[in-house]
């Protein structure tokens, strides 16, 4: 896994800057927000920090993962048998046809429920960060703790290589679902029609990043809502937009560097996250139904 140069990097966020500048002019999704923020620069930070520090720790996330494939699978621990499983893994006699769908729906259920567990007391620190952001577009996509990252992608990989689906393929789908989340958090209102309940568009993904309680631990999916929908955390109105953006009862530093220590500090001490985030669905589900916070959840009716 070799790392990008800094180069690479440079030439991409030039080619997406033009790109979103030129959509998110067009298609505002929160009209009047500024291109540059004045947090733009601590993500920008993260766009050539995360490639050089994140390829690091995958490599050790993914010798976990192998590891723990050898030890459920009863295969000897040494190198030679490690690299055997690899080999197995590509060469699975399961058409990669057939492969394909089944990863995008087996990898979305595991990235479904590994990003509520983010959600939870423990690990929201570390997800507060991406949170953090007042004014969602493409560029606070990558503002991305380097712990969530590697739960995130370590969850996901562990489950897919267990399953048996062929390492070639993983390798392909993990870039892609990276581009697509940068997309998904572009300061536009597409919802996609028709499709708002096949696919996760900027619209649900916009939802999922308010602070206002009715969007509240909603909307974890990552690419099928089907997820949200059969475990009742679908909400995307119509005809409505969410209007604040951020985390509820506290704040998240400004900076690349404040933001890496910030999730230690909070889980060294004695301090409980805010009843808005991380008191349980339940009890906001509650809340909604009777009445406090108007507004339907789309033709579904999923509170």
């Amino acid at each position: 896994m070799s790392l990008p140069s800094p180069l690479i990097l440079l030439f991409a966020f030039g080619a997406l800057l033009l790109l979103f500048g030129i959509v998110e002019s067009r298609w505002p999704g929160t009209p009047g927000q500024p291109r540059w923020r004045k947090d733009s620069a601590t993500d920008l930070a993260y766009w050539f920090f995360t490639p050089l520090v994140i390829p690091v720790l995958i490599r050790g996330g993914a010798l976990i993962v192998l590891l723990l494939v050898a030890w459920v699978s009863g295969v000897s621990l040494q190198r030679e048998h490690i690299k055997d499983i690899v080999a197995n893994q590509r060469d699975s006699t399961w058409p990669p046809l057939a492969q394909i769908p089944a990863m995008i729906l087996v990898g979305d259920f595991i990235s479904y429920w590994t990003h509520r567990f983010l959600h939870g007391r423990r690990l929201w620190p570390f997800h507060a960060v991406h949170h953090s952001s007042l004014q969602v577009d493409w560029l606070s996509s990558v503002r991305v703790h380097p712990v969530n990252e590697l739960v995130g992608k370590s969850t996901q990989a562990a489950g897919l290589l267990l399953l048996g689906f062929d390492t070639t393929l993983l390798a392909a789908y993990t870039p892609l679902l990276t581009l697509y989340a940068i997309f998904v958090h572009a300061n536009v209102p597409w919802t996609y029609g028709p499709l708002r309940y096949v696919l996760v568009s900027p619209a649900f993904h916009r939802w999922h990043h308010t602070s206002q309680a009715e969007g509240l631990d909603r909307n974890f999916a990552g690419l099928l809502p089907l997820w949200d929908i059969l475990f009742n955390t679908f909400y995307m109105p119509r005809g409505r937009r969410p209007e604040v953006f951020g985390i509820t009862g506290g704040t998240v530093p400004e900076g690349l560097f404040a933001q890496l220590q910030y999730p230690f500090q909070q889980l060294a001490e004695p301090v409980l996250r805010p009843a808005t985030r991380g008191s349980s669905l339940r009890a906001r589900d509650h809340q909604l139904e009777a009445g406090q916070h108007g507004g339907d959840a789309g033709d579904l009716h999923v509170h």
